[in-house]
């Protein structure tokens, strides 16, 4: 009985020591309230929801509860720029890499404005954050788009854009297809299309 109280003890001392190393990893510890899921709570911080996902340990993104509290790591954390010597003996300052900035609108959406069968689809989009490079992926219906072909790369300007996308070959014959844009900071917004002309 004593061996089992101290195995036990050994575990719950084992386990707080990684809360405390967790905890002091976190940027912010944030209250999971009604309604949201990984994808708000990372658009609030700037933090693509899979890098809270794994931070968390969550082995379903898509299971959080009301009341749970989350680690928020510092995603959009870069290196602060170092000088770099250079062969006259001045230095310069390295580029600084691009950091997101913390995009608190509403959730990016695309829409259908037509389609050439085979050939091309146009979409419109709005509400996607400014400045972001996000990929074009188009897959077979009901895989909303996840890993999908990539058709093309789409710069988000201002957030709001409208485009048009060649279908890759090996979709051409499908009658329905998926498109998704996705960003690598975790923003998406998928669709779908019938592989039809439109007026």
């Amino acid at each position: 009985m004593k061996r089992w109280l101290s195995i036990a003890l050994t575990l719950c001392l084992l386990l707080a020591a990684q809360s405390r190393a967790s905890a002091a990893d976190c940027a912010v510890q944030h209250t999971v309230k009604a309604g949201e899921n990984l994808f708000r709570i990372g658009l609030k911080y700037g933090v693509s929801w899979r890098i809270i996902a794994q931070a968390n340990n969550l082995a379903n993104p898509n299971l959080i509860s009301i009341g749970q509290v989350l680690c928020i790591p510092n995603a959009a954390a870069t290196p602060t720029p170092s000088a770099t010597a250079t062969p006259s003996g001045t230095s310069t300052p390295a580029p600084a890499t691009a950091t997101p900035v913390p995009y608190t609108g509403k959730v990016p959406m695309i829409r259908i404005a037509g389609v050439v069968r085979d050939q091309t689809v146009t979409l419109q989009a709005w509400d996607f954050p400014p400045g972001q490079t996000f990929d074009v992926l188009m897959g077979a219906m009901g895989t909303r788009g996840v890993n999908g072909t990539k058709a093309a790369t789409q710069d988000s300007g201002s957030g709001s854009f409208t485009a048009t996308y060649s279908i890759p070959a090996v979709l051409r014959g499908s009658s329905q297809i998926s498109i998704r844009l996705q960003s690598a900071f975790g923003y998406y917004s998928f669709n779908w299309f019938y592989n039809n002309t439109t007026p």
